[in-house]
């Protein structure tokens, strides 16, 4: 057919075919239109040649650049038989995949020794695409002069820090941290494919979610895989624990020496039930609600919010900013920019929830915790003790207006200190914090300073003069205290409402009737010592025993009466 095509050709162009007057004769609208697509199907033949387009559906780079530039035959922004996707903007030549994934050639060990890590420290399959993803792909960094915040990419060579990425400026030159001579290099426009990293359509065409390099979350999510909770399985201090003993250790004591031990941000492996502590692993309900872009494929989401309770906990005593969590991310390629842009949201949905940015920070009205359109709110606020004194500076940290209500003519509620003694404060309440980990109060202690002695078992009574209780008769009336509140227990469990008496009448009928039928008379100091016991049930109660119901007494559950209303409070023994 070729040869009839060629005969065909020189048959148009000889003589014969020309008019009398040396005029070529007119073609038919129907010869137009097929000698014009021949052309450009040989214009696409020769394009072919030139240039392939990516395979990836959806893809849109028209014309793919080899980001790695490995091989000696690397396509570059040529013709290559494959192209690699990572993404819209990242792709690599099949040239380059041959250098790494090929016995015979001079990457393949590198690859392999890549493999072999990855292997013994993740879980997801080591590939090729993963490899290039880890260790090939050039950082991105921003400018940080205010005015013009433009992305560049770095030479694949440059290994990205943490101080670089706080300094960077366009044009500097990174091996002598000095900025490169010459015209203003923040005036050259930006990577056209930045733009396009803010897009649904990009983020849906990335292959590959960003696993973060030397994150500060390391240290304590040891225990975990570390590309299930959003890192690099490449990096040194990503090395899992290996064997129960080391991890019962993780579990005691956190294996980061600079962090507060009374805070556990994450569970470790099988750990359940703290408070204010999340699944390094898995999204929440309400992270699910407030993100459901990421419910197929958390990574990226887990990655950054594990991130910030890191920063958070490792230093509690400054605003966590976005800035201060971009500076840590640490991942190769455009999708840093992607992380960047998607960690701010992510950070105020942690602060409005109440895991970072809290407690006694100082916040300057240029520095709310919360964009502009919490600021127009107004908020009011009942009662000026721990809790609401809490709640209207957290709110202040927002932004939000605050006015407190109090009915009484001091602040602290239950929290009230006596300083007539001489100059030296004399605390009347809320001198003990129940239940250390992760307690708000462990945050305030550690923002200002303040050290926490830990109470062990062993709790001694003093009497007065100084002298201690003897620890048999303390064993011995808190066996009776709590067997007078086993019997309130065993009387509750056939009454009815209108057969209620208060718990503190109850008491004292059981503890007479138990004295008259055995006999037993109580020396002084036995006397005293269940009077301790008793008052420090009212402390827990919050309320006199004479206004609690003995009904509803449950042995862990105490309901309180007050101005008609029932409250419940936690029994502590």
């Amino acid at each position: 057919m070729s040869g009839s095509k060629s005969r065909a050709k020189k048959k148009a162009s000889t003589p014969s075919d020309l008019s009398p007057d040396n005029l070529p004769l007119r073609s038919s609208g129907r010869q137009v239109r097929k000698k014009a697509s021949e052309a450009i199907e040989d214009e696409e033949d020769f394009l072919e040649k030139k240039y392939r387009k990516c395979e990836k559906a959806g893809c849109t780079a028209t014309c793919p650049v080899c980001f790695a530039s490995a091989a000696e035959r690397c396509a570059k922004n040529g013709y290559t038989s494959r192209w690699y996707h990572l993404s819209c903007g990242e792709h690599f030549c099949n040239e380059c995949f041959d250098h790494y994934y090929r016995s015979h050639k001079d990457g393949y060990d590198i690859y392999c020794s890549w493999k072999r890590i990855w292997t013994s420290n993740g879980k997801s399959e080591p590939s090729p695409k993963a490899f290039m993803a880890d260790q090939q792909l050039p950082y991105w960094v921003q400018c940080t002069k205010p005015e013009c915040g433009k992305w560049r990419q770095l030479t694949k060579e440059i290994q990205l820090t943490m101080q670089m990425a706080k300094t960077y400026r366009c044009g500097m030159k990174l091996n002598n941290v000095l900025k490169a001579e010459g015209s203003d290099h923040c005036s050259l426009p930006e990577d056209l494919r930045v733009s396009e990293v803010s897009t649904q359509p990009w983020y849906a065409m990335l292959i590959l979610p960003p696993l973060l390099k030397d994150s500060p979350a390391a240290p304590l999510l040891a225990a975990y895989y570390p590309d299930c909770v959003g890192m690099s399985p490449s990096c040194t201090n990503t090395n899992r624990l290996h064997g129960e003993n080391k991890l019962e250790q993780s579990r005691e004591t956190p294996s980061n020496p600079g962090i507060n031990p009374y805070f556990q941000p994450f569970y470790q492996p099988n750990e359940c039930g703290k408070a204010l502590c999340v699944r390094p692993d898995v999204m929440e309900l309400d992270e699910l609600y407030e993100f459901p872009e990421y419910s197929r494929d958390p990574t990226m989401y887990l990655a950054m919010r594990n991130l910030i309770l890191a920063l958070w906990h490792i230093n509690c005593k400054e605003v966590l900013t976005l800035q201060t969590c971009a500076h840590h991310i640490m991942v190769r390629g455009l999708v840093r920019i992607r992380c960047v842009q998607e960690m701010e949201k992510v950070l105020y949905f942690m602060t409005r929830k109440g895991l970072v940015n809290t407690a006694v920070l100082s916040v300057s009205p240029g520095q709310y915790l919360l964009p502009k359109e919490y600021h127009n709110k107004s908020v009011i606020v009942v009662g000026a003790g721990s809790a609401g004194l809490a709640a209207a500076r957290q709110l202040h940290n927002f932004g939000l207006q605050v006015m407190i209500l109090e009915a009484r003519d001091r602040i602290g509620g239950r929290v009230w200190d006596d300083k007539s003694f001489k100059g030296v404060t004399v605390g009347k309440g809320a001198q003990i914090v129940n239940g250390c980990i992760n307690n708000p109060i462990a945050i305030m202690c550690e923002q200002t300073g303040i050290k926490m002695r830990k109470l062990r078992e062993k709790c001694d009574l003093i009497q007065e003069g100084g002298r201690l209780t003897d620890p048999n008769i303390d064993k011995r009336m808190d066996f009776h205290f709590n067997a007078i509140l086993d019997v309130v227990a065993e009387w509750r469990k056939d009454k009815s409402q209108h057969q209620d008496a208060p718990l503190g009448d109850k008491i004292q009928e059981i503890y007479k009737t138990f004295v008259q039928e055995s006999g037993i008379q109580f020396a002084d100091v036995e006397e005293k010592v269940l009077q301790f016991h008793l008052s420090n049930l009212e402390y827990a109660c919050g309320s006199n025993l004479h206004n609690v119901k003995s009904i509803n007494y449950s042995g862990q559950e105490i309901c309180v009466t007050a101005n008609g209303k029932i409250y419940s409070a936690q029994k502590r023994l």
